[in-house]
């Protein structure tokens, strides 16, 4: 039995062309060690939906119409592990305790 070492996992992992973006992402992620099923919901990859769904803080901007214009696909593609959420979780108690 061979054991495949992380850059040979990784070089597989972005060699995937045969999946969509998310799929691709989700595997080189993989091979990065992450691994979740939790998802964002209301992606559509569509440039006007991740817009709307993410407005910018100053709409209007140059970038944001050159990107609204030039763009073909959005999504965000992250991982969090259950350690960072718990860490996340527990920032936001220790903030709202000291307001």
């Amino acid at each position: 039995m061979t054991t495949s070492s992380p850059c040979n996992a990784i070089t597989s992992a972005l060699r995937r062309s045969d999946d969509d973006f998310t799929d691709a992402s989700r595997h080189l992620l993989a091979a990065l060690g992450y691994h979740s099923d939790r998802t964002l919901d209301g992606q559509t990859g569509n440039v006007a939906d991740f817009i709307e769904q993410f407005p910018a803080p100053h709409p209007g901007t140059a970038s944001e119409n050159n990107f609204a214009q030039q763009a073909t696909f959005a999504a965000l593609i992250f991982q969090v592990t259950s350690d960072e959420i718990e860490i996340i979780a527990h920032q936001r108690t220790e903030s709202q305790q000291l307001l």
